[in-house]
């Protein structure tokens, strides 16, 4: 089997796309409070989040083989940390919108799309359940906070004291090459 260095394109661009969804959607959760008027593109954007999860989900599996192998080694203290907090990030970039959307659902109102698509009610209406749900996701977007933190600096981790730039596995967005035809067929 051949040794991949770069992650295929759309894993690359779903990384991108996410991880830019996730930073501002926790930005504007944190200036929420100053202004409302947010609310509705908060909202929207975590909807976002949640289809771009599953669409990513779906297409790490289908892509799994040719996926680059790990920089750390297996059964190391960093491989395993590398797992834990990749695993943590799908939990909460799956659990946060989903929080987010039951608490909308039991402040009694649907979770909308832009506008354009309103979700379907997945909790009855109940102020005391919107609270703490409201809680609970408050507490795990900070968690979410410190995992893109953690994931930033374990990057920054390898290529200061390994020089390992591990980068340009992510944002390599080269397109798979064109299959060389057989050399019969250009006559």
């Amino acid at each position: 089997m051949k040794s991949v260095s770069h992650y295929p394109f759309s894993v690359a661009l779903l990384h991108w796309l996410l991880a830019v969804a996730l930073i501002g959607n926790i930005i504007i959760g944190w200036m929420l409070d100053d202004h409302e008027d947010l609310l509705a593109l908060h909202k929207s954007i975590g909807i976002l989040i949640l289809a771009l999860v599953a669409v990513r989900l779906a297409n790490r599996r289908r892509v799994r083989n040719i996926l680059p192998r790990s920089i750390n080694a297996l059964e190391t203290a960093a491989h395993f940390a590398e797992k834990a907090v990749h695993g943590m990030l799908y939990m909460l970039m799956t659990a946060i919108p989903l929080l987010g959307w039951m608490k909308t659902n039991a402040a009694g109102h649907t979770a909308s799309f832009f506008g354009f698509i309103s979700l379907p009610t997945l909790v009855p209406m109940n102020r005391e359940l919107s609270h703490w749900l409201g809680e609970l996701h408050a507490l795990s977007a900070y968690g979410l906070a410190a995992l893109v933190g953690l994931h930033v600096l374990g990057v920054l981790a390898h290529w200061a004291f390994k020089s390992e730039n591990l980068l340009p596995r992510i944002l390599s967005f080269r397109r798979p090459a064109a299959r060389q035809r057989a050399p019969f067929l250009d006559r």
